[in-house]
């Protein structure tokens, strides 16, 4: 069996996620392979695979070719449906439009697959009663991401770590905003932000001048090599991800396996802590209570392996096989096949005798 992974290779979390299942699947003895839906030069190492897993999109050319197709859901729902309504406002004509991609593959794909059971109740609203929606764990290269030797504290008295991805669903503006009242009670603490866009430094800058929380801020463009990623976990106090509705994602799992304390908005399983979305007063202050000391760290999900993701994904893969050999099912696509040859020939009979 051949699985190729379709996925935009930009560094992003889907990105890595899909790559890191590929590699596990070859490690299980599959041949898997990981390719760029955006540039045609890299589709013809996919063509002819018995599986596309669909992370971005499966160049239609290489659909033409055949394979079953196995739709992951990566992005938040509604953040999804935000960008659609946002794109499409603002571009007009032509808008990127992920949520039309999403109806089609509801409808297209051979299964669905997402890593959070909060989605997966969204996208089985969005199907029809028959098609189900496969729940899979999220894990991480544990091999990689464990606790290591630090190569020196990260400065601050808490240090607080964030490196999320700027999109509105996860950036850092409500911790911002809340960590000058978190400064008024701790002085020495330190903010450390990385992956702040260059692009969007004429907002952000301002921002942490004007609130006063740039005078205790480390602000950053940069993104990390996984090995200096993994030495800031290892080397700060606590990561601090703010995804909406507490969903959690890559970038904090690699913090947990990495022995980092995890602060989430409620609702994140492997968070160490949590905090109310909403009022910053409320932030403030109940990150201000997890500094001092006041709250007792949550038991917390064990981080999965990508191993487990893999052996998920195997599963559905080779359930989608068997369906498609089973002879039962040969059988009624032949019998399809010899019904629809016998309208058609009875439609042409028709139109030669002009009858019907």
């Amino acid at each position: 069996m051949k699985i190729a992974h379709w996925t935009l290779k930009n560094g992003s979390g889907m990105h890595r996620v899909a790559e890191d299942i590929s590699t596990a699947e070859r490690a299980l003895g599959y041949d898997s392979i990981c390719q760029k839906s955006d540039v045609s030069e890299d589709w013809e190492g996919g063509m002819g695979a018995d599986v596309h897993v669909c992370h971005s999109h499966v160049p239609e050319s290489v659909q033409a070719k055949g394979g079953k197709i196995v739709w992951v859901g990566h992005g938040t729902p509604e953040h999804c449906f935000e960008n659609s309504v946002v794109d499409g406002t603002k571009l007009g004509y032509g808008a990127s439009d992920c949520m039309a991609l999403i109806y089609h593959w509801m409808k297209n794909a051979d299964a669905l697959v997402t890593f959070w059971g909060r989605h997966q109740k969204i996208w089985k609203s969005l199907c029809d009663k028959s098609t189900k929606v496969h729940c899979l764990p999220l894990g991480v290269n544990k091999e990689f991401w464990k606790p290591v030797g630090s190569n020196g504290k990260y400065a601050g008295d808490p240090s607080i770590f964030t490196a999320e991805n700027c999109h509105t669903i996860k950036w850092p503006l409500d911790l911002i905003l809340s960590w000058p009242t978190v400064m008024s009670e701790y002085p020495d603490a330190r903010l450390h932000i990385n992956y702040l866009p260059y692009n969007q430094h004429r907002f952000w800058f301002p921002l942490l001048s004007h609130t006063g929380a740039l005078i205790t801020t480390f602000a950053s463009p940069d993104i990390l090599a996984h090995e200096n990623l993994r030495n800031a976990f290892c080397s700060v106090d606590y990561y601090i991800g703010l995804v909406r509705y507490g969903d959690y994602n890559r970038i904090c799992l690699e913090a947990k396996a990495s022995g980092a304390k995890v602060i989430s908005y409620y609702g994140n399983p492997y968070a160490d802590y949590w905090i109310p979305e909403g009022s910053h007063e409320l932030l403030a202050l109940k990150l201000r209570e997890i500094i001092r000391g006041d709250v007792i760290p949550r038991d917390t999900m064990q981080v999965p392996d990508i191993s487990e993701t893999a052996k998920g994904m195997i599963k559905i893969y080779e359930g989608l096989m068997e369906n498609e050999f089973m002879p039962e099912n040969k059988n009624v696509e032949e019998k399809n096949n010899e019904t629809i040859s016998d309208e058609v020939k009875d439609t042409e009979l028709d139109c030669q005798t002009g009858e019907g």
